[in-house]
């Protein structure tokens, strides 16, 4: 039966598909409009919002986030606006990243790159990294000229080939920036658009995750605070652990199906990945289906550990966002250490690591936790697809959502992020308001 409002019929009933941050969005600014039900397939809600409680020696219980860890107002404004509303807590932290190259032991960090040149040149530093510092400034300003005259409308490879960038700026500093930014593998940064990476490093500074001109905050206890105050807001019919099947669309309905059988509800969000909602649909429109089928995921293994070994042997050196990288099997291999103690402001007895993608054995003595997560490819057929990618909720009883739309206030280069899910939850959301019969 659906809710009721007074002097009202009943709300229309509403399937949100997926609680991650795009469905929490969808499911939360319909809330006072729609009968509820949320489903995902995990026994938790929140997705990439997947806090891992660890209890310290003494026995104190820490929230340490895996995948969503930091924001910042400029650049996720729907999110920030959604946090002050359920009054979520947040903590401010200074940014800063580490450079380092296990095999060549060449290290630097925010303080090098941000020094003079006469600095610079009297550090004695090797010629490496004056080399890529010199590059990394040459990169920053041109791609912001370029950018401005429209000139950067190609995959960052060629972008780089064009302006005669070494082999040792793109392995020692583009791609460890980048791997960070959106989660892709190292051979996949040279397929994104050049107009999306330079974007970034525009709306932040030259450190991207780690640039200090930002206010980076992350949330106290955890991105789990906000999904439990987001639930609470939204008292939605909570189907967790349950895995959807397959989604109909019919002329007066949605039709969901699950282990138990199908169910009929009057609208529905597919909040999932794009290759899973391609996966799901039986009978796409003509408009879903050209869109979901240039849909494509990479996976990135993330580990919270203890393992001190994945860090620069110079403790002084770490910083929040730690890119390091190794040869193994004759290859470079890039990484990611996150130094959680530092990101979350933590008062912990021992040292907690999150690496993504890391390429050696981590003791397994010191392993909390494994994970794999996915996200999208980020490539010049994504970014051209953002152009008219809303059209594909207008007029249908499934609407779509997920970080593969783009936030519309930020333009298409923010896609991707935990921002552009919530941005493309709200406004599916809001072109289901906009299409329900008026009483």
């Amino acid at each position: 039966m659906s809710a009721q409002t007074p002097n009202a019929g009943p709300l229309p009933a509403v399937a949100v598909i997926g609680a991650g941050v795009s469905g929490l969005s969808a499911a939360y600014h319909l809330r006072q409009h729609a009968d509820i039900t949320l489903f995902d397939e995990e026994d938790r809600a929140g997705g990439h919002a997947n806090t891992v409680h660890v209890e310290e020696p003494g026995g104190e219980v820490l929230g340490i986030d895996t995948a969503f860890v930091v924001f910042n107002r400029p650049s996720y404004p729907n999110m920030s606006r959604f946090f002050d509303e359920l009054n979520v807590d947040t903590l401010r932290h200074n940014g800063g990243f580490t450079f380092f190259d296990i095999d060549s032991g060449l290290q630097f960090s925010t303080r090098e790159m941000s020094m003079s040149d006469e600095q610079a040149a009297a550090s004695g530093l090797p010629p490496e990294f004056l080399r890529i510092r010199a590059e990394a400034r040459r990169f920053h300003a041109q791609g912001r000229h370029d950018f401005l005259r429209k000139l950067t409308d190609m995959p960052l490879g060629e972008y780089l080939d064009r302006g005669g960038y070494s082999e040792e700026f793109r392995h020692g500093y583009v791609i460890l920036l980048a791997t960070a930014v959106w989660s892709v593998p190292a051979h996949l940064i040279w397929e994104m658009p050049a107009t999306t990476v330079i974007a970034f490093f525009m709306a932040h500074d030259e450190g991207g995750l780690g640039g200090e001109q930002v206010e980076w905050r992350t949330v106290t206890g955890g991105s789990v605070s906000y999904v439990r105050k987001a639930l609470d807001a939204i008292s939605p019919k909570l189907r967790l652990g349950e895995k959807v099947t397959g989604v109909r669309q019919e002329d007066d309905g949605v039709v969901v199906a699950t282990a138990s059988g199908p169910e009929r509800f009057d609208y529905a969000v597919l909040a999932v990945h794009g290759d899973q909602a391609r996966e799901l649909l039986e009978n796409p429109d003509p408009v879903q289906q050209r869109t979901l089928s240039r849909m494509r995921y990479n996976s990135s293994s993330i580990v919270l550990h203890t393992d001190t070994s994945v860090m620069p042997d110079d403790r002084e050196r770490w910083e929040n966002w730690n890119y390091g990288k190794v040869a193994v099997d004759g290859e470079t291999r890039p990484y990611v250490a996150y130094y959680m103690n530092r990101l979350h402001r933590l008062n912990a007895r021992r040292d907690y690591f999150v690496t993504m993608d890391y390429p050696r054995e981590i003791r397994e003595d010191s392993v909390i936790r494994e994970l794999t997560y996915h996200h999208p490819v980020i490539d010049m057929d994504l970014r051209t697809l953002q152009k008219d990618i809303y059209t594909v909720n207008e007029g249908t009883r499934l609407k779509l959502a997920g970080s593969y739309f783009h936030s519309k206030q930020l333009h298409y280069d923010q896609i991707g992020s935990h921002e552009a899910g919530f941005s493309s939850g709200m406004e599916a959301a809001a072109q289901l308001l906009r299409e329900l019969p008026r009483a």
